[in-house]
């Protein structure tokens, strides 16, 4: 067997083990461990970046190529269209939609259980698909159309997705950006229970408390911000891509930074997902499936925990079910914040 060959065999047989790499939900599905995450980010004034001739469509394109079965998306981030013509430029004869695992996310102004089925309708028209996998309330917090804050209950919107699911609009539903105490209130007082949490994790911002809850309670974490601002330029990150331990750990699995943090993510049994339209580095977050941490590596990479958050949407602190731990700011400056954020 000639060398060419023996390379293809191992590049299809890791493909496969990548793909097969999933977790089982407490609703009998399964969630894929790696999805690749589609928010374009924001400029530094806080507008939302958009997908400029198709580079996102063809970015999805690419990560189905290269092994993924996860697209993570929202409605939000306002390029689901573009996720969906990705996925139908992928799509042919042998591959088929069921083979694709979706999920998109339910934004604050659709609150009211009555606007949640339109919503979800609205968004799989945009990905031009029949149904999701996953379908996520993205926040706790309700708004008005015109940005106002609503006083519909959590509780209220998840009855929505209920309806959702049961009216076989997605598979599975679940939430995102809730704390501990929500995730309780809501697994007490909801008939279909929530099969995933997604939420901010990385060696920065561990969440043990709430990823024990959910352990205990077979609810899925997903994690966004895998690398946190590790690999970015922000100075004040409790931990820098340069750092000894994430360098050692790089040279002793032959792999990179980002690499070692995504596999530190799975070893802790959560989905990652990563976000890249550049398709080197798409297969190089895919490929983490063929080395595993040693379980002191792990606690070594948790010790780096300063509970630091990438993003805190200042302009929501008003709201009375705003999630997170709030920065110690004045009436008069979240004001200023408010009405000048040309944030989300």
């Amino acid at each position: 067997m000639d060398a060419p060959l023996i390379i293809a065999i191992i590049l299809f047989f890791s493909g496969l083990a990548n793909a097969s790499l999933s977790y089982n939900l407490n609703d009998g599905n399964e969630i894929p461990a790696i999805a690749l995450g589609t928010s374009l980010g924001h400029l530094a004034d806080g507008t939302r970046v958009l997908s400029v001739n198709h580079s996102l469509a063809r970015a999805v394109q690419g990560a189905l190529t290269a092994g993924y079965i996860h697209i993570d998306t929202a409605s939000l981030y306002r390029v689901e269209d573009e996720v969906g013509l990705g996925i139908r430029w992928y799509l042919n004869d042998t591959t088929k939609r069921q083979n694709i695992y979706v999920t998109t996310k339910l934004w604050n102004d659709a609150h009211a259980r009555d606007e949640v089925v339109p919503a979800i309708r609205r968004s799989l028209q945009d990905l031009q698909l029949e149904y999701v996998d996953l379908y996520l309330m993205h926040f706790p917090m309700a708004y008005t159309k015109d940005g106002k804050i609503s006083d519909t209950d959590y509780l209220e919107t998840w009855k929505g997705l209920e309806d959702a699911k049961k009216l076989n609009l997605t598979r599975s539903i679940g939430v995102s950006n809730f704390n501990l105490t929500q995730m309780k209130r809501l697994w007490n007082d909801s008939e279909i229970k929530p099969a995933v949490l997604q939420i901010e994790v990385n060696p920065t911002i561990t969440q043990d408390e709430i990823i024990d809850w959910c352990d205990e309670h077979a609810v899925i974490v997903m994690a966004y911000s895998p690398f946190g601002a590790i690999l970015g330029r922000k100075k004040n990150s409790p931990l820098r891509a340069d750092d000894p331990l994430l360098i050692s750990l790089a040279q002793k699995y032959n792999k990179t930074v980002p690499q070692i943090l995504l596999r530190y993510l799975l070893d802790r049994h959560l989905v990652v997902i990563p976000r890249s339209t550049n398709y080197s580095r798409i297969k190089e977050n895919f490929n983490i499936t063929d080395f595993s941490l040693a379980p002191e590596e792990v606690k070594l990479l948790s010790s780096f925990n300063r509970e630091y958050r990438l993003r805190t949407q200042v302009k929501w602190y008003p709201h009375p079910h705003f999630p997170f731990q709030k920065k110690n700011l004045t009436e008069t400056e979240i004001q200023y914040i408010v009405e000048h954020s040309k944030e989300d």
